[in-house]
């Protein structure tokens, strides 16, 4: 192996990290004549992108692609200030570079060669994609994943597109945007704890944009944590309240979806679990408590059944064949308005009858639903320019009138239930607690998971 001469990969003097320091010693030999991939490291290397990399090789018949030193190191480089993207250095083989630095073998040129493969495959994907599945918080797996669009774009980098086509995937979004400039203000790994705790929350929430589609022009947009609701047309809020929702234990769920009508003076159809976990048992204790409250007791069918004619103590969690309806009126737990969307979890906006929580800086108080403060103004808002159905005008003469009504909208508007902890507000930081511990799951799977398996499948060949 003489005749190789020391390794392309190593790091040209001038790579420094996001901080401006030096990641590792240069080396400045005469260029490696080319040579042809040990393929035993796609077998047992530890690999995200394995398949990937595996397809890549075998389309150029296992030959090394990294020949371009100064390319490798601006790779390299890249990995380096990592952290900056709000992502994490040593997941794209970081300190096996450095350790390969200096290896001239023709077994430190392969592995160097199949690492920084996997490393731009890995930065390709997690900008795009992010790191985590959002159902589960755990790390995707990205083992079997060929994606054409990215071997393509591996295939036809340069020293002055690599940079572009990677940091090109990544939101365009202004949250995540501003949120990726906050971050250059926070210290790396090793500084004040409070700083780096900050830091690492940035970090996690430019991970949830990254599993974000593009977001339309005009839309509702509740962030749980914030307990708050904006709604943003044409990257303007035109409308902000407080909300109040769901408890740790009910919690609100994270979705998508549109609104497409509301209703004033709703009845409130009220959900299995607190009917039997809360209503049951006070109407068990006091028989007038459903008249008091202006309940109905509804049969499957939907026919209104007479309190007084059902043996109450018999029924329980497991037993509860009625449907409990509280009737219109402003002593409804809905509140005067009902915003309408389709969901599987049962959960509506709406106004509410105890305006008091509003008061309150900790508002997860709810069921799951979420309670909105300015529910009038936001119907208001939902109808402003519609002169075919309800117009403002209108919807004020019906509430007037305090009477069942269902509105449908001429324009529906997407709704989003997100769950941010940190953003950044009028060129500030601000940072929500993490009401359901999801952050704290996210930081267990990012900082402490297991890394990617060393043994690939024995039925691999090639």
């Amino acid at each position: 192996m003489k005749n190789l001469g020391f390794l392309i990969f190593a790091i040209a003097s001038g790579c420094q990290s996001f901080r401006e320091q030096p990641v590792f010693n240069a080396f400045h030999e005469e260029p490696l004549v080319i040579v042809s991939l040990d393929t035993t490291f796609l077998q047992r290397e530890a690999l995200h992108c394995r398949n990937a990399v595996r397809s890549f090789y075998a389309s150029r018949d296992f030959s090394l692609f990294w020949k371009d030193r100064v390319l490798a190191d601006s790779l390299i480089s890249m990995v380096a200030q990592a952290d900056a993207l709000g992502l994490l250095p040593e997941d794209y083989h970081l300190e096996e570079f450095r350790r390969l630095s200096s290896d001239t073998l023709s077994e430190g040129i392969s592995r160097m060669d199949v690492l920084l493969t996997d490393a731009f495959l890995s930065l390709y994907h997690h900008l795009r994609q992010g790191r985590l599945n959002p159902e589960t918080l755990q790390r995707r797996d990205m083992s079997v994943i060929e994606d054409a669009e990215a071997l393509a774009s591996l295939e036809n980098i340069s020293i002055h597109s690599l940079r572009q086509q990677l940091i090109s995937g990544e939101p365009q979004a202004m949250p995540y945007q501003l949120l990726k400039r906050a971050l250059r203000v926070y210290p790396l790994p090793g500084h004040d704890d409070e700083m780096q705790e900050k830091s690492r929350k940035i970090s996690l929430n430019m991970e949830r944009w990254r599993w974000q589609e593009q977001w339309p022009d005009r839309y509702v947009f509740v962030n749980i944590p914030a307990f708050s609701l904006r709604v943003v047309e044409r990257d303007s809020v035109w409308l902000q309240s407080r909300v109040v929702v769901g408890k740790r234990e009910t919690p609100t769920p994270v979705l998508e979806s549109v609104i497409r009508s509301f209703i004033i003076y709703p009845y409130w159809h009220v959900p299995y679990s607190i009917s039997t976990k809360e209503i049951l048992p006070a109407l068990q204790a006091d028989r007038s408590y459903l008249g008091r409250n202006n309940f109905e007791v509804l049969d499957r069918r939907g026919n209104v059944i007479l309190p007084d004619t059902i043996q109450w103590d018999f029924y329980g969690q497991d037993n509860f064949p009625f449907i409990l309806r509280q009737r219109e009126g402003s002593e409804n737990s809905m509140g005067i308005i009902k915003f309408n969307f389709a969901n599987r979890y049962n959960v509506y906006l709406h106004d509410t009858n105890s305006r008091r929580l509003f008061k309150s800086e900790k508002r997860d108080r709810s069921h799951g639903c979420v309670r909105v403060e300015q529910a009038v103004p936001l119907a208001h808002y939902l109808v402003r320019e519609d002169d075919i159905y309800v117009s403002p005008e209108d919807l004020d003469q019906y509430l007037s009138l305090q009477q069942r009504l269902k509105i449908d909208l001429r324009k529906p508007i997407p709704l989003k239930l997100e769950y941010f902890t940190a953003e950044v507000l009028n060129g500030v930081p601000v940072f929500y607690e993490d009401i359901y511990k999801k952050d704290s799951v996210m930081v267990q799977s990012l900082y402490h998971s297991a890394r990617p398996p060393a043994i690939a499948p024995a039925t691999a060949s090639f």
